[in-house]
């Protein structure tokens, strides 16, 4: 009898396939996938952790850069906020990116207002909607006031005429040159949080790959019960359920100091000396964690991994090295 892997039904002879890497962070061949997730537990993770992670995550951001359609910032973003990096009077300000026609990303400067009390000091910005006398009280007569961001002439006017009903005193100076370049772009920096649902999409990604590699019915042990109950039902503390790395998972990169992939990184290893498994994970290569499906671990040692390549579309077995007493940098093949 086939159960599924995450609320312990038993399952169909039919049953929709659970992609390990969530389709929205692109398809690869071969893909790997799972028929040992139910329906319900496969939608579920669809519509309340992989579709919230597009929107609350540095990875979810990142799928832009890699032509994925999507939507990165803006008003109403949570846990990430894009900012722009460039231009003295311009740093800091809020951002909303988006993917357009063939994979192309516009990006425009949300409406705000920007505050400084001299020009040393940083500049502290307000959207249009966090716009009101409590912000303005902060900056003494003689402050900087900047108003950026918009798409035409009516979004800065409706600006103007909120930020002169909460500071009467301004009053409208010159225009600006934005800090796009000559082909539209502008460098742009994310600040981001991570929330609770992405750690629990996180660890259900890792969970899926656990299983792939080890088989359908290892996650079925009563050890795992914790995560799944993290994982499908929102139960239990979220500390302690995703670590971010400081070094990348890929050891060439650890020794030459630089990133050289830009595809997802997975790897998983049991070790039973400390009673652990971890599985490893870096989408897009860019933050690399690590996470913990069990500390009762008890089986034999191994270590697996695979890298998904945004450029070629197709996955492949990383190499494992293991290092012993006697590895150095030159044993690693290239």
């Amino acid at each position: 009898m086939s159960r599924c892997i995450y609320c312990r039904s038993e399952l169909p002879g039919t049953v929709p396939r659970e992609h390990v890497i969530p389709q929205s962070f692109g398809v690869f061949k071969p893909d790997l996938t799972l028929s040992c997730v139910c329906s319900d537990c496969n939608g579920y993770f669809g519509s309340k952790l992989e579709w919230p992670m597009l929107k609350e995550s540095v990875e979810g951001a990142r799928r832009l850069q890699f032509g994925l359609k999507g939507v990165a910032g803006g008003i109403g973003a949570k846990y990430v906020e894009l900012r722009v990096g460039a231009g003295e009077r311009w740093r800091g300000a809020r951002a909303v990116a988006r993917t357009v026609k063939n994979g192309v990303v516009a990006t425009e400067v949300l409406p705000q207002v920007g505050a400084r009390r001299g020009p040393t000091e940083p500049i502290e910005w307000a959207l249009e909607k966090d716009l009101d006398a409590s912000f303005i009280a902060r900056y003494p007569k003689g402050s900087e006031l900047i108003i950026v961001g918009g798409k035409t002439n009516a979004d800065r006017e409706r600006l103007v005429e909120k930020l002169k009903g909460v500071c009467p005193t301004f009053v409208p100076g010159g225009v600006m040159s934005p800090p796009f370049s000559d082909d539209g772009k502008v460098m742009l920096t994310i600040e981001y949080q991570l929330s609770r649902v992405v750690a629990r999409c996180l660890c259900k990604i890792g969970f899926n790959y656990m299983a792939l590699i080890c088989g359908e019915t290892f996650p079925l042990s009563r050890e795992f019960d914790d995560i799944c109950e993290f994982i499908r039902n929102d139960v239990g503390d979220d500390a302690g359920r995703v670590f971010e790395k400081q070094k990348p998972i890929i050891a060439q990169e650890i020794i030459t100091g630089k990133r050289g992939a830009d595809g997802h990184v997975l790897t998983i290893e049991g070790r039973p000396a400390d009673r652990s498994l971890i599985v490893q994970l870096a989408l897009f290569n860019s933050i690399p964690y690590k996470i913990p499906m069990t500390k009762q671990y008890l089986g034999d040692a191994f270590a697996k991994g695979h890298y998904f390549s945004q450029e070629t579309g197709e996955m492949s077995e990383m190499m494992v090295e293991y290092a012993g007493p006697n590895f150095g940098p030159s044993k690693i093949s290239w």
